[in-house]
C-alpha cells in the first residue's frame, strides 16, 4: 500500500484514483485524517452496502432465529 501525504504533495482526485487503480492508497490529509482509496468490484460494493443496511441485517437476524425449518430433501421432492 502506497501512502500519499497531502500536506507535502498536491494531487488531484483524478490522479489519486489513477494511482489507486493498481494498488490501494493510504491518503493522509493536512488535518491528520487518513483514508484508504482502493479498487473495488460490484460484488464487494454490494456486500458493504448490505452490511450498512439496518433493515436487511434485521431481516437476517430474524431468519437465524427461525425454528420452523423445512429439510432440504423435502423441499427438493416438493419442487420436482
Amino acid at each position: 500500500m502506497k501512502t500519499i501525504d497531502l500536506s507535502s504533495t498536491s494531487v488531484s482526485v483524478a490522479e489519486l484514483l489513477d494511482l489507486a487503480r493498481n494498488d490501494s492508497l493510504l491518503v493522509k490529509t493536512e488535518r491528520g485524517d487518513s483514508f484508504v482509496v482502493s479498487p473495488t468490484d460490484e460484488f464487494a460494493t454490494e456486500v458493504e452496502l448490505l452490511r450498512r443496511n439496518h433493515t436487511f441485517m434485521t431481516m437476517l437476524d430474524k431468519f437465524k432465529e427461525e425454528k420452523d425449518l423445512i429439510p432440504l430433501d423435502r423441499v427438493e421432492k416438493e419442487l420436482r
